[in-house]
């Protein structure tokens, strides 16, 4: 069961074996930061997830920062955390035979992306102030949906004739072409605090793209410290000395870009890959052995 599906009684009440994959609720820190209201809504929502995690007998958790940010959810709230041998970490995988490096050099001046669902202003604000502290010639390549903050800081840097000069935006891509476009990239820039996985981060490690993450949130665990850098800085704070930091992890990768991209698809491989997720979740319900007894 992955969150709280419609049908979650009838699903928890059941007989059939069960584990259930849990994200992180919205919160209310991050709320304030993006000058977001934290909605009654929200507090109902985190209910029924603690619920979940409660009356699951098992229970698998997207990263290691989203099960310690439960882990606090539930000390605040006065309950008992499930034991550790109910409790699980495990990545979500993709199809790194899909998402696979380019087998030809970028010949082209240094690209440093920005992809996903760009909700909140500091997702393009941060990328164009970064952008203005790179010294060396680069591109932007923005792909994916705006929310209406993204299009104002989008529209007022476009202003910029250098800017806009540098910058290509892909509003909408065929999910069989995304690939393509993470293979124009030298860099995935992705300043989200807070972040509890990033399936955009995993699909352009598979590419072999390397990555500039701020280190608080699920991505550190899986990006540092050889296939893309998790800056240390303080959290919320999308200010002068972020973009200062991001530009300058952003300028140790484009130096060692060859070892970075290496890297970056070996990560993807050993640990992000569709295979690997599965065969964890099998172990998780004790499924392997009785598998492989019916293989033999």
């Amino acid at each position: 069961m992955m969150g709280t599906p419609r049908h979650i009684e009838k699903i928890l009440n059941g007989s059939k074996p069960l584990i259930t994959t849990m994200g992180k609720p919205e919160s209310r820190e991050e709320c304030e930061a993006v000058n977001v209201k934290y909605l009654p809504e929200f507090e109902q929502q985190e209910l029924l997830m603690t619920r979940a995690i409660m009356k699951s007998p098992k229970v698998v958790f997207i990263s290691k920062y989203v099960k310690e940010f439960w882990r606090d959810i539930f000390r605040l709230r006065g309950l008992s955390f499930p034991l550790e041998d109910n409790v699980k970490v495990i990545y979500h995988g993709l199809n790194v035979d899909w998402f696979i490096p380019s087998q030809k050099p970028l010949n082209t001046p240094f690209v440093l992306g920005s992809t996903g669902s760009l909700r909140g202003r500091f997702r393009l604000a941060t990328l164009f102030a970064t952008s203005r502290l790179l010294e060396f010639d680069h591109r932007l390549l923005i792909v994916g949906s705006m929310d209406s903050e993204c299009k104002e800081e989008y529209e007022k840097a476009m202003v910029d004739p250098a800017m806009a000069a540098r910058t290509k935006y892909i509003s909408w891509v065929d999910i069989k072409l995304l690939p393509d476009y993470y293979r124009q990239m030298h860099c995935l820039f992705h300043p989200r605090f807070g972040e509890p996985f990033g399936i955009v981060l995993a699909e352009a490690l598979a590419c072999g793209v390397p990555v500039v993450v701020p280190a608080y949130g699920g991505p550190k665990e899986f990006v540092a410290p050889d296939c893309g850098i998790a800056v240390e800085c303080e959290r919320w704070k999308w200010d002068n000395e972020f973009c200062r930091q991001m530009a300058s992890a952003v300028n140790e990768i484009r130096n060692n870009h060859a070892n970075f991209a290496e890297a970056a698809r070996k990560r993807a491989v050993e640990y992000l890959s569709i295979e690997k997720t599965v065969d964890e979740y099998l172990d998780f319900m004790e499924l392997s052995r009785w598998i492989n007894r019916l293989k033999g």
